[in-house]
């Protein structure tokens, strides 16, 4: 007797409309912003930050230091928020956070201006860098969970890349105070996607995760 061999399922195609692919792609652009800005950015204002501010590499470290701390330990917090209202105002909040923490770095004035600065950077860091992006992915994405991440990580991949030059050029013509507003009003562009696109869950506009029919 000859047995019928069953083709397999077929993948599901990817729904090109679904919300959620939106959303992906425009966290990939303000992750991009974000990290560019915000971190990567700062090891290009080490060496006139310190000429003007009359202070050590140490004592400049410190502060990056300490905003990497603070975002660390704000962690647990910024999830719960996370799981009880979504991305959204996590996100479009940091976004206001991370435009005030460059202006007020760009005015800093003493070391103590510049670490109160950084209390605000690292705000910003545990709101609008992976960690709730990826938060997001996961309540709108299961079965194409790993090509959205993948989307995403791969273009952010690419902020000290456009970021780290364009803050040179930036601190060469302008200096390095006037840089940081630059950034500032890019980071602070980055609160309308989030506040315009973000939701919560798929359910929110009467979808399913992964943009699948219902039924």
């Amino acid at each position: 007797m000859t047995s019928v061999r069953t083709a397999p399922p077929a993948a599901r195609p990817r729904r090109r409309d679904y919300a959620g692919w939106r959303m992906v792609h425009a966290l990939a652009v303000t992750e991009t912003v974000a990290y560019g800005a915000l971190y990567y950015a700062f090891a290009v204002f080490l060496v006139p930050m310190r000429q003007d501010l009359g202070t050590s590499l140490a004592v400049l470290t410190g502060a990056f230091s300490m905003a990497l701390a603070i975002s660390g330990g704000l962690a647990p917090v910024v999830g719960r928020v996370l799981d009880r209202f979504g991305a959204r105002p996590v996100m479009t909040l940091g976004s206001v956070l991370g435009a005030c923490a460059l202006l007020a770095w760009s005015q800093a004035q003493s070391v103590a201006q510049l670490y109160g600065a950084f209390v605000l950077l690292g705000c910003a860091w545990a709101t609008t860098l992976y960690e709730p992006a990826f938060a997001l992915v996961a309540r709108w994405f299961a079965r194409e969970r790993t090509r959205a991440l993948l989307t995403l990580t791969v273009v952010a991949g690419f902020a000290s890349t456009i970021f780290v030059p364009l803050s040179e050029l930036l601190t060469a013509r302008l200096g390095w105070r006037s840089a940081l507003v630059v950034l500032a009003v890019l980071v602070g562009l980055c609160a309308v996607p989030h506040a315009w696109l973000l939701r919560r869950t798929p359910a929110d506009v009467g979808a399913r995760v992964d943009g699948d029919a219902a039924g």
